[in-house]
């Protein structure tokens, strides 16, 4: 019986480890993303919406995540304007938002964009509003 009480306990222990382990590997790779996303700015090398190119609109634009959730627009030197940004750990995406007193352009940027590719320095999205495919992406400068 006192065998049983301890191989008990000891996969209590090993089950408690391997949660803990895994937790503090989900909470390292969050670190480690959240890094890549902040340090630097980005700028944005496509803009499609549907068949219809945008990109030149954001030619300029500079775009610099920030730890609290919150992106700046710069441009000449100057913020433009200050969204938000969050990551849906779940669907694997970034959402996006700017104010409504944000130019047209930066507004582009709102909604729930799916990561399809990525590594350090570079991004492409996609997100699918009223059956039009908007594709972006964005590149580290």
């Amino acid at each position: 019986m006192r065998q049983l009480l301890i191989l008990f306990v000891l996969a209590m222990i090993l089950g408690g480890c391997k949660k803990t382990i895994k937790k503090i590997q989900e909470e390292t790779a969050e670190t480690l993303i959240v890094k890549a996303i902040t340090d630097g700015r980005w700028t944005v090398t496509v803009y499609t919406d549907g068949t219809t190119d945008y990109k030149s609109e954001f030619d300029g634009y500079e775009f610099q995540f920030k730890t609290d959730r919150t992106v700046d627009a710069i441009k000449n030197s100057a913020t433009e304007a200050t969204g938000t940004w969050n990551e849906d750990k779940i669907n694997i995406a970034i959402i996006a938002d700017y104010p409504s007193s944000a130019a047209v352009t930066l507004q582009r940027l709102d909604g729930n964009w799916k990561l399809k590719d990525s590594n350090w320095t570079w991004v492409k999205a996609q997100q699918t509003i009223n059956g039009t495919l908007f594709t972006l992406e964005l590149r580290k400068k």
